[in-house]
């Protein structure tokens, strides 16, 4: 319990803090009044005032947080204090502080990093260990004791690339696989996923086309052997986890793959703690991948997101003028529902993984 509960508290601090953080410090560079900084929504379980005035609140629903600048479009000031609104402040300035949260997630996801691959990182070869009969596997002749080696063409050296692999090409046929046979041998099948449908919460990739991992397969060690091969291996990482990002959120929009895919708070807090559980290399390598994803998604031209307040803040420089509030508020609510709508849906999601 005190384990899960430090995994948490980490997993806020290193990923929501930040990302507020770096919104807060451009706030601050280009002279915004920051009202509240928020981890969590929702009644406050924790606050804290600074001298400044500005009020540090940890929340009862860890689902994100939020920076409060001071907006004339929110409450009413004296003229006098114009200079320090956000609403305010030149269209470049608005759009640079909207940025400042995906850009503090990246950089600190990149640092972190360059840090896991200069210690090391530990992992398990896609081996199988077992292939069901006349599954998808079978029938593309893998057998037990091979190793997927590439999947489409990109290698897979663990079985988390395989999974990722799996989820952009869902759907697709003539896959090429490459692999590695117990004797040493080399050799390329083709995969068919065309008729594949994901057949529910409690069911895996692999387990749907009839693959046991072999999760007691010794375990390899990637680690860099300079720091300018850390920074290689961190861009590289970097650059392919946002293509990930991206190819999964078409295929979830496309519906080549279902919403039941993604994890809710629940199961991303169980990721966490078992990452943490797995040791601080795993546990830093997660943080770092959560906070890639959060700038990706918190960049997507939707409103309530910082990449929808960017869109309008374009808008805005286009007409000459801003949305309305009115508009706004609409748009916003409509996102609301909708987010809670699917929020409730990955949670129960979540309580079927237990």
């Amino acid at each position: 319990m005190f384990l899960a509960i430090i995994a948490i508290i980490l997993t806020l601090i290193l990923v929501v803090g930040i990302h507020e953080g770096g919104h807060a410090l451009a706030g601050r560079i280009f002279a915004v009044k920051i009202k509240k900084i928020s981890i969590g929504f929702g009644k406050p379980l924790l606050t804290w005032q600074s001298r400044s005035g500005c009020e540090w609140v940890w929340a009862f629903f860890p689902l994100g947080g939020y920076v409060q600048f001071e907006n004339t479009r929110i409450t009413p000031v004296e003229p006098s204090q114009y200079p320090e609104c956000f609403d305010k402040k030149p269209v470049w300035q608005r759009i640079l502080i909207l940025l400042a949260g995906a850009a503090a997630n990246l950089i600190v996801a990149w640092f972190t990093f360059v840090l896991v691959y200069s210690i090391g990182l530990s992992y398990t070869s896609p081996e199988i260990k077992e292939v069901s009969p006349n599954s998808t596997a079978a029938r593309a002749g893998m057998l037990p004791g091979d190793k997927l080696i590439a999947i489409g063409g990109e290698p897979s050296p663990t079985w988390n690339d395989v999974g990722m692999q799996l989820v952009i090409l869902w759907g697709k046929k003539d896959i090429p696989v490459t692999l590695l046979h117990a004797d040493g041998r080399q050799s390329a099948v083709t995969l068919d996923l065309s008729h594949e449908h994901f057949r529910g919460v409690k069911t895996s990739l692999l387990s749907q086309l009839g693959i046991k991992p072999n999760l007691s397969a010794p375990k390899n060690k990637l680690q860099a052997p300079t720091l300018v091969d850390a920074m290689h291996e961190a861009n590289s990482f970097m650059v392919k986890m946002v293509y990930f990002f991206m190819m999964i959120l078409k295929q979830l929009f496309t519906g080549a793959i279902p919403f039941s895919v993604l994890l809710g708070p629940i199961g991303i807090f169980a990721a966490s703690v078992a990452s943490l559980m797995q040791g601080i290399a795993v546990f830093l390598f997660f943080i770092a991948t959560l906070s890639l994803a959060v700038a990706v998604i918190n960049l997507l031209p939707i409103p309530g997101l910082d990449g929808g307040s960017i869109v309008y803040a374009i808008v805005e420089k286009i007409r000459g003028k801003p949305v309305s509030v009115p508009m706004e508020l609409l748009l916003h609510r409509l996102v609301f529902i909708i987010f809670c709508v699917l929020l409730v849906h990955l949670l129960m999601n979540d309580l079927q993984r237990l």
